[in-house]
Parts: structure tokens; C-alpha cells; sequence
């Protein structure tokens, strides 16, 4: 299977996961999909959400690990002085996250990074874990 094709089935297992988990028509979620502000997500959502997505790709998700992708190899103080995240941090949030890059704005917080997920950011973490990369 072709890399193209491989990320197409892993989009729509991932869009039928978090159609099922949000209890969502699977229509209502497109790859553009916010989790939070189209879909009705809330932080357990996630959870359950990445759960499903481990079974269904038998990889492993820690949150651990997905606050260190975010930070990249910044310490936290470099990421987020003073509670907000910093340009070199943005910056890195909207490598990181393509997606999102016009909601990754000056004056985000750590505790908003959530807001920003869409259905393509979980599809991209699944493709990279099923090709084995880390975050």
C-alpha cells in the first residue's frame, strides 16, 4: 500500500473514532474538524479518543509525550515564560500542528494547546506512530 493510501485509511479509521467516541455522524467529521469548537469535545473526550486510537494502531500515546512534542527541546521557562507561549514556542506549535497555524496566536497559553486539535492533527499523530516515529 502506498504511503498516500496508508494515511487515507488512517484518516477515515480516525474520523470513524472520533465520530463514535463523540457520538458524532460520521459526516459531521471532516479532517478540518475542531475537537473542541465543532465537534462539542471536552478534555476526557481526548482521552478516550487517544485510547481508541492506540487499540485500533497498536501504538502508544503518553501525554508525557505529547506535551514534549509540543515543548520540542525548549525547557518549559523557554516554551512558556510567565504562563504564555513564547514566539520561539508558537513557532514550534505551528510545525508541529499545520493545521492550526492560524489559531496558534501570541498570548496562547499551554492550557489552550487542546483547543487547537483538529481531526487531522490525530490523524497526523497516528500516521507518524504507525511509521514509527516519535513525537
Amino acid at each position: 500500500m502506498s504511503e498516500a493510501a496508508a494515511d487515507q485509511s488512517v484518516e477515515r479509521v480516525v474520523r470513524e473514532i472520533v465520530a463514535e467516541s463523540l457520538t458524532r455522524p460520521l459526516d459531521e467529521v471532516l479532517p478540518t474538524s475542531n475537537l473542541m469548537t465543532d465537534l462539542g469535545a471536552e478534555s476526557l473526550d481526548f482521552l478516550d479518543i487517544v485510547f481508541r486510537i492506540e487499540r485500533a494502531f497498536e501504538v502508544q500515546i503518553t501525554r508525557g509525550e505529547m506535551e514534549r512534542a509540543a515543548r520540542g527541546d525548549m525547557s518549559e521557562e523557554e516554551f512558556a515564560p510567565a504562563g504564555v507561549i513564547s514566539e520561539k514556542g508558537l513557532a514550534r506549535l505551528r510545525e508541529l500542528m499545520p493545521e492550526a497555524r492560524d489559531r496558534i496566536v501570541p498570548g496562547l497559553r499551554p492550557t489552550q494547546i487542546l483547543t487547537l486539535f483538529t481531526v487531522q492533527t490525530f490523524v497526523n499523530l497516528a500516521a507518524g506512530k504507525k511509521r514509527g516515529q516519535t513525537l
